[in-house]
């Protein structure tokens, strides 16, 4: 038998659930475990995730990609619809680890801590098998279950730190280019107060509250639910706004709250899903658990395709856009509904108290944490949680309140080049535009394309028509290619908000 997989069989009971009360009906085993609540929420948040790559789904990006992107949608729907299943939930992670690797260096947070997350589940998963193969017995999931939640609450304490961190700049709190307001004007637009100066600083300050409440409530049991609720409502309302691909995000976060909140609130999300997917097994077979998400995403296509037959133009990249965010809009306000609910049901928290987990279980977490300073040092500027915070770091120059000067201990970020001409556009256009780029970077597009040159200024010098073999020797090695990823530079003030 497979790592932790159930034992079902007919003589077995299927459990069902009123007023909180489990019931026996027939078929099999659903007694609690957190591991079950959690798995439906990955794997939504993973096909969420990959949605927003659809040109990889479509073969742009070559048949491996193509490949991995599909069975990241096969291995999620699987957990769907067998959410007790252990392997298909390491089949996830282990194909979503490999075509982040494939993918690196990635711009994306969010796909940096699902990444994160995937490999502090394989890492438990694996310690937890070997220890249980000594012994002669299974993966016990509620072991995994304990260990990877102390990651999630990890992830989540990191993220809205530095979520807060990064934005204490003077960018970021200017009304007139800050990020938040970025995601404040479309929401505001139909109210015709996009523009209004208080809806605006509010925007900007409501930021910091949430972000500040969601950490407390982390760690504050008997009262999670005030910071749950006031993230779930934030998380799920930023997608609406159509500023960017953000459903992967707040689909992620959905999930790492639920690995995050206390013990009795997950077994009552677990009862509350048992409520509503039994009667669809009962009916429709085990298939039924995704006929609702099948109805919502046919309902989506239909009206985006009428749509964009009545009022044409539309771009594909914008109808499928549309697509999920409509999918967002139901599904994410239902699992929001439905986790907002249970946390109610818990307000105030029984405190239950966990098993004490082995030291080497924070430190997934702890080297990230670590990884996201790396703006600071001269490091990364992409995938280190400073999405959408205004914050610049390069050429020994920051915005940010708390440094008169970045305390570098690397030299990446020094070295800061001014494209004057090259034989790739996209190079001039980005320099006509404003934009610097930090050297390392402009070294690894040069090594991608050796027929590529490039004319830029850096520190007064002009260095002419350079291209991959001007700087023979002097190329990024695989670990600088694979980890370190920037942005590009821009000195003008205020800065404008960037992803």
């Amino acid at each position: 038998m497979f790592i932790g997989q159930s034992q079902y069989s007919s003589a077995i009971p299927l459990w069902n659930v009123g007023r909180g009360k489990i019931t026996k009906v027939s078929g099999r085993d659903d007694t609690f475990d957190g591991l079950t609540a959690f798995t439906p929420f990955w794997a939504m948040a993973a096909i969420f995730s990959i949605a927003g790559d659809i040109y990889s789904m479509l073969g742009y990006k070559g048949p491996l990609f193509a490949a991995l992107s599909w069975s990241v949608v096969l291995f999620s729907l699987l957990l769907l619809l067998y959410p007790r299943r252990t392997e298909f939930l390491i089949g996830l992670v282990m194909v979503s680890l490999v075509l982040y690797a494939l993918r690196m260096p990635v711009a994306s947070n969010n796909k940096t801590i699902t990444a994160v997350m995937n490999g502090a589940i394989l890492l438990s998963a694996a310690v937890l098998y070997l220890r249980a193969a000594g012994r002669g017995a299974a993966l016990a999931r509620m072991e995994l279950y304990q260990q990877i939640r102390i990651v999630a609450r990890s992830l989540l304490a990191i993220m809205y730190f530095y979520g807060i961190f990064h934005k204490i700049n003077t960018d970021f709190l200017d009304p007139s280019v800050s990020c938040a307001v970025g995601l404040y004007a479309p929401l505001a637009r139909p109210f015709g107060l996009e523009d209004n100066l208080f809806g605006r600083y509010l925007a900007i300050f409501a930021t910091f509250v949430i972000e500040a409440i969601a950490i407390v409530s982390l760690y504050w049991k008997r009262y999670f639910a005030v910071g749950f609720i006031l993230a779930l409502v934030f998380h799920y309302v930023i997608p609406i706004s159509a500023y960017s691909w953000y459903m992967d995000f707040s689909s992620l976060v959905f999930a790492l709250y639920v690995l995050s909140i206390p013990t009795p609130a997950s077994e009552a999300l677990y009862r509350t899903s048992l409520e509503f997917t039994n009667p669809l097994r009962e009916t429709f077979g085990r298939i039924g658990i995704l006929l609702p998400g099948a109805a919502v995403m046919l309902f989506a296509v239909t009206l985006v395709i009428v749509l964009t037959y009545a009022f044409p133009g539309r771009s594909f990249d914008m109808m499928v856009h549309s697509v999920w965010i409509l999918i967002w809009a139901v599904v994410g306000g239902a699992a929001m509904v439905v986790l907002a609910h249970v946390a109610l049901q818990n307000l105030p928290c029984k405190t239950v108290s966990s098993p004490r987990q082995p030291l080497w279980v924070y430190l997934v977490p702890g080297l990230f944490f670590l990884s996201c300073l790396s703006p600071y040092v001269g490091l990364k500027t992409e995938s280190s949680i400073n999405m959408f915070s205004n914050l610049h770091t390069e050429a020994g120059q920051t915005n940010h309140l708390l440094f008169p000067k970045p305390p570098y201990l690397f030299n990446y970020q020094n070295e800061v080049v001014k494209i004057v001409d090259s034989s790739e556009p996209h190079l001039v256009r980005q320099s006509r535009a404003g934009n610097y780029h930090v050297l390392l970077d402009l070294k690894k597009q040069l090594r991608r394309k050796p027929e590529a040159w490039v004319t830029y200024v850096k520190d007064g010098e002009t260095i002419t028509r350079a291209n991959a073999s001007t700087f023979a020797g002097e190329m990024p090695s695989l670990i600088e290619r694979k980890l370190l990823m920037f942005k590009l530079v821009d000195f003008s003030r205020p800065k404008a908000c960037t992803h």
